[in-house]
């Protein structure tokens, strides 16, 4: 199998010859990764600001996808996000941020905060063919032989963004939902914009962001999530499938609680299984058969502070625990950020290589509930079904 029929076939449920790779990479990941490599143009890519994607930043990227064996390539789309004040930035969008060498940008002003300014916002229309060229550079380099994701925010993360922060939204649930509905059926709209433009470069599946639960517990009641999040996750999960791709949910934290909406919702695949709260094991038998896996070798702790034997270690283990049945991806328990040591990078993947091949996995997993604690409260809609979708 090449690289894309590896994953696409996880992400159909199905076994591949090995475990395929796929992660987000932070750019000053992949510099230091291809500083340990020795690839060519690391030192042009360094004196780059971070944020920027240049020719030479996007072909080291796909150099090191290469080198290391990645199955797919993660992409993400421009917002024209401009710095205009010290550490201040807009976006072409309206919205206002806070922006951070080591982090994503917090926005910190609303480009709508009223029904009346949603009348007139159009996000559609602000969609421009550059606003694609790392998804772009990426297919053209790597072509088919690989598996091409485009990252979306959410129907909850953009809808954050347009009304000036999670706070202020949540706050919105309660004294103005028909502003938040409004909002997120704008959002809503242009992710499947987005989405279609996406298709037409050559994107194989989308992964959506946007958090919905933290350690311990939801970010809000599993009533309101269902109430106000839940139907547009739905419909940008059908809007995928009808362009006949993948769509992944990503999600942070204790999922359980919503775990059977986002299966009945119709998602392909759950990112990431986070360790500090979602044991694999278990998650890999309870959606086994239901929603591909993703994840999980620890980017909190293991990747920034352990050593690379360790990382080793633990990749092995996450395949034992993950893959046996199929339908699992090896990444990292959230993404390649900043604080990850590239020689702990290069050990996930080279461990993936060395323990992936699925001839020495065992069978499928023995099919199992949830921990008696963390029993997924089942979803109001019962009549959805389950809908599989060639690669």
């Amino acid at each position: 199998m090449n690289s894309r029929c590896r994953l696409m076939t996880a992400l159909d449920l199905g076994v591949p010859d090995r475990v395929p790779t796929w992660d987000w990479f932070d750019e000053a990941v992949t510099i230091g990764v291809a500083e340990v490599l020795g690839l060519e143009g690391h030192g042009a890519a360094t004196t780059l600001r971070k944020g920027d994607e240049t020719e030479e930043s996007l072909d080291l990227y796909c150099q090191v996808v290469e080198a290391l064996g990645v199955d797919g390539t993660s992409s993400v789309y421009s917002t024209g996000l401009q710095a205009v004040n010290g550490h201040l930035g807009r976006d072409k969008y309206g919205r206002g941020y806070i922006l951070s060498e080591n982090g994503m940008p917090a926005v910190i002003e609303p480009a709508v905060s009223s029904l009346k300014q949603l009348e007139a916002y159009d996000m559609v229309s602000r969609i421009e063919p550059s606003d694609f060229q790392g998804l772009r550079m990426v297919v053209d380099r790597l072509g088919d032989e690989h598996a091409h994701c485009l990252n979306l925010n959410g129907p909850f993360q953009e809808a954050w963004n347009v009304m000036g922060g999670m706070d202020k939204t949540m706050i919105a649930f309660i004294e103005d939902p028909g502003l938040v509905h409004g909002v997120l059926q704008e959002v809503t709209r242009f992710n499947k914009a987005l989405m279609d433009e996406a298709v037409a470069i050559g994107a194989d599946f989308f992964m959506i962001d946007g958090d919905i639960c933290g350690n311990d517990f939801p970010l809000m009641s599993v009533e309101i999530f269902r109430e106000f999040i839940l139907p547009y996750k739905i419909e940008m999960v059908d809007h995928a499938h009808g362009l006949g791709r993948k769509i992944i949910k990503h999600s942070d934290g204790m999922v359980w609680s919503i775990m059977d909406d986002l299966i009945e919702a119709g998602f392909d695949g759950f990112h990431p299984v986070q360790p500090q709260c979602m044991d694999l094991t278990t998650t890999k038998a309870y959606l086994h058969g239901r929603l591909c896996v993703f994840g999980n070798v620890d980017c909190v702790d293991l990747l920034v502070f352990g050593e690379p034997q360790a990382v080793y270690d633990a990749t092995r283990r996450c395949i034992a625990e993950g893959s046996p049945g199929g339908g699992h991806i090896l990444c990292s328990s959230n993404s390649l950020h900043p604080g990850c040591k590239p020689e702990n990078v290069i050990a996930m993947f080279e461990a993936a290589k060395e323990f992936g091949n699925y001839s020495d996995i065992a069978g499928r997993p023995m099919a199992s509930p949830p921990p008696p604690d963390a029993t997924p409260s089942r979803p109001r809609r019962q009549t959805r079904r389950r809908r599989r979708h060639a690669a």
